[in-house]
């Protein structure tokens, strides 16, 4: 439930034309919070999957990286498509892709620290 809350948050805030950040290349505020955002999102989907299964296999925290950038990669189309105060950006994917990553290599070492007894 976390994990979709955060992908209506995300999804939201792809597409609403008012949420403008400043436009800098590389490592800018824009970029970190694409980054971020998907972070995020990649760790609740881990988290999600731990809980309901007790632990997380490396193909799924795969899994959950690809789906979580290729989500990012629909809505950078979905905002150049469909919004016109919203611009499609290949390093906007690429950040989210980034976050997608730092996620999927973070996720079971981080929920071995929050859950130890649960060390599948």
């Amino acid at each position: 439930m976390p994990a979709t809350l955060w992908l209506v948050a995300i999804t939201y805030l792809s597409v609403s034309s008012n949420v403008q950040l400043p436009k800098i290349e590389l490592f800018s505020a824009d970029k970190l919070a694409h980054a971020g955002a998907y972070a995020i999102l990649g760790w609740l989907l881990a988290w999600g999957v731990w809980r309901s299964k007790g632990g997380i296999k490396s193909r799924e925290l795969f899994l959950i990286f690809c789906i979580a950038s290729l989500y990012g990669a629909m809505m950078e189309w979905v905002q150049g498509t469909f919004f016109p105060n919203r611009f499609f950006e290949y390093d906007d994917m690429l950040a989210n892709a980034a976050g997608a990553f730092i996620a999927g290599i973070s996720a079971l070492p981080l929920l071995k620290i929050i859950y130890p007894g649960l060390n599948k």
